[in-house]
C-alpha cells in the first residue's frame, strides 16, 4: 500500500472549523463559484467559443478569482485583446476540446496574453471538477499545510503545462485521501475550497516565497503591471520611451501641480548587461518624467549589474533601483493578503483572492 500525502491528523483537526466556516462566509464562494458554473457551461461551448466577443472576454476577466486583485480590469481585456479574437476562440477550444495531451493544450493557452496558469485552470476546473485543479499560491499553501512535501509542488508561480499535469496528479491524490476523512469534499472544487480556508488559516506558509532559480521573462513584467495596478499606477506594458528605446513595464502617476511622475522596469533574465545599460540610460534621457529606472532580475544578475554600474556616473547609478524577482512575488502577496484582510472586515466587497 502506498504511503499517504496528507497529514491526516491536520485534515480530521481542520475539518470542523472549515465546516463552520462553509455554512458562514463560504456561502459567497459556493455562490460565486455557481455562477461561473452557469457562465462557462453557457459561453464555453463549441459553438458558443466560435462566436466568442469581447464582451464574454470582459464577464469572464470580472468574474475569475484569478484576477481579484486587479483593479483596472479594462486594462486586462485591452492586453487580452492584442492576442487577436480568432487566437483567443481557437485557443480556448483547443484547450478544452481537443484531444491532445492536457500539457499542450494548457501550453496552448497561456498564449493568450494576460492569461496565465491560475487563469486557465481555473477555467479548466469550471469545465471538469473531477479532472482539473485550481494552481494559485493559495491552494499552493493549504497542500503545504494539510502536509504535502514541497518538492511534490511546481517550482515556480507561472507553470507548464507538464508541471500542471503533475500538479493535477498530486491534487487528485491528496481529494482521495481526503475523501476518506471527510466524504462531504466530493470533487477537485470542494478541495480547493479546503486548500483555501487552510491556507488563510495559515498565512505564514502563504508567504513563504518559492525557490527558483530561473523564471520567465513574460510573467515578471506580468506581475509588474498587477504589482502597480494594485498600487494605484497607471500602467503600460512594453512601453516606447523613444524610437528604438522600449521599456518592459511603466508605473505612471498624475499628481496634481507636479505633473506626471513615472517609473520604467526593465526585467533582465539573460542576455547582454551593456545592452540592457545603454537601454536605460536611453530612457532617463528620453522622458524627464521618468523619476526612476529599475531593473528586475535573479540576485546574482542583479550583483552583476551593480558591479558594472558602479564605474558609471553618480546621477546615473542614483537613478538606478534593483528588484529581486523573489521580491517582486512576495510584495504581490502581501497586497492579496492586505485586500484579504479589508474584505473580511466588511471595506471591500467580497471577493476570492487567487495569484500566479
Amino acid at each position: 500500500m502506498s504511503p499517504e500525502i496528507i497529514d491526516s491528523e491536520t485534515v480530521r483537526g481542520y475539518t470542523p472549523g472549515f465546516q463552520r466556516f462553509l455554512a458562514d462566509e463560504g456561502k459567497k464562494w459556493i455562490s460565486e463559484r455557481n455562477k461561473k458554473d452557469e457562465f462557462i457551461s453557457a459561453k464555453f461551448t463549441i459553438e458558443a467559443l466560435a462566436e466568442l466577443d469581447e464582451g464574454t472576454l470582459r464577464q469572464l476577466i470580472q468574474m475569475l478569482w484569478a484576477f481579484v486583485s486587479w483593479t483596472n480590469k479594462d486594462y486586462l481585456v485591452e492586453e487580452m485583446m492584442k492576442s487577436g479574437l480568432d487566437n483567443i476562440r481557437k485557443s480556448l477550444d483547443y484547450l478544452l476540446y481537443s484531444d491532445y495531451l492536457l500539457e499542450k493544450r494548457f501550453d496552448r493557452a497561456k498564449q493568450i496574453r494576460m492569461l496565465g496558469a491560475a487563469g486557465i485552470s481555473e477555467i479548466l476546473i469550471h469545465f471538469n471538477r473531477d479532472e482539473y485543479a485550481i494552481w494559485n499560491r493559495m491552494a499552493r499553501a493549504g497542500l503545504i499545510k494539510v502536509g504535502v512535501p514541497t518538492e511534490n509542488l511546481p517550482k515556480s508561480r507561472q507553470i507548464s503545462g507538464s508541471q500542471y499535469a503533475a500538479y493535477c496528479s498530486t491534487v487528485t491524490k491528496v481529494l482521495k485521501e481526503v475523501k476518506i476523512i471527510n466524504p462531504e469534499i466530493k470533487d477537485l472544487f470542494d478541495l480547493d475550497f479546503f486548500l483555501y480556508y487552510l491556507a488563510i488559516e495559515a498565512p505564514e506558509i502563504t508567504l513563504v516565497p518559492i525557490d527558483s532559480n530561473d523564471f520567465d521573462h513574460d510573467t515578471a513584467i506580468e506581475q509588474l503591471l498587477e504589482l502597480g495596478d494594485g498600487l494605484g499606477f497607471e500602467i503600460e506594458k512594453e512601453f516606447s520611451v523613444a524610437a528604438g528605446c522600449r521599456i518592459d513595464a511603466l508605473w505612471r502617476s498624475r499628481i496634481a501641480n507636479l505633473g506626471t511622475i513615472s517609473y520604467a522596469f526593465e526585467v533582465h533574465r539573460r542576455g547582454s548587461r551593456d545592452s540592457a545599460i545603454l537601454n536605460l540610460q536611453r530612457v532617463l534621457r528620453s522622458d524627464s518624467s521618468i523619476q526612476k529606472v529599475i531593473l528586475v532580475s535573479l540576485d546574482s544578475e542583479l550583483e552583476a549589474f551593480k558591479r558594472e554600474i558602479a564605474s558609471l556616473g553618480e546621477d546615473f547609478r542614483n537613478a538606478v533601483g534593483y528588484l529581486e524577482v523573489k521580491e517582486l512575488e512576495t510584495a504581490l502577496e502581501q497586497i492579496g493578503l492586505l485586500k484579504d484582510i479589508l474584505r473580511n472586515v466588511g471595506l471591500l466587497s467580497f471577493e476570492r483572492i487567487s495569484s500566479p
